[in-house]
């Protein structure tokens, strides 16, 4: 009997095929971090049911691998995510120098709904946050309910969030919405 209940269970799960339903997903935390960098970018890939092969990268990795610019497991096909949910960003090549510089002006404004103030000294920007590190407690609650982000320090904007929040920052409606926010 348990021979037979051995090779049924052996059966049934040797049947189950994995899914070649993979999906990226992309995101980004608004904290001061690694090498005092003020945002994190991570890459998943999503089976369905978990997120694996979580890797963190720097700004200008992220942009290359979601923008097809180059190949990874996390976007083989090189499709450029950007376009593709309608958010303004780019590689350019400097024409005298050859160096290859980002134009994104979502991304350069993430910091904005942490920080009252840019938190370092070479820059005198004014952020969107209502208080001086860290967004008040209406902005705090408005981020859970609109992006899922229970803690602005250690939570990640992902998938559909991240899209999200990239739109969001390119939207002077709603900048200044959030900077109402008490």
């Amino acid at each position: 009997m348990l021979r037979i209940c051995l090779i049924t269970a052996w059966i049934i799960s040797a049947s189950v095929v994995p899914s070649n339903n993979v999906r990226p997903v992309f995101g980004v935390k608004v904290s001061i971090g690694p090498n005092s960098q003020i945002t994190s970018f991570v890459c998943y890939l999503y089976n369905g049911r978990v997120l694996s092969q979580k890797r963190t990268v720097d700004r200008m990795t992220f942009v290359k691998f979601v923008s097809g610019y180059w190949p990874s497991i996390y976007n083989p096909n090189r499709i450029d995510y950007f376009k593709q949910n309608n958010i303004d960003c780019s590689l350019i090549k400097d024409e005298i120098t050859q160096e290859e510089a980002l134009n994104c002006f979502p991304m350069d404004s993430l910091w904005k709904i942490r920080f009252s103030t840019y938190p370092f000294r070479h820059k005198s920007e004014i952020g969107w946050s209502n208080k001086y590190h860290k967004p008040s407690p209406g902005q705090e609650r408005y981020l859970y309910e609109r992006y899922n982000i229970h803690h602005i320090d250690g939570d990640y904007f992902l998938d559909t969030n991240f899209w999200l929040l990239m739109q969001d920052v390119s939207n002077p409606l709603w900048i200044a919405n959030y900077k109402s926010i008490q």
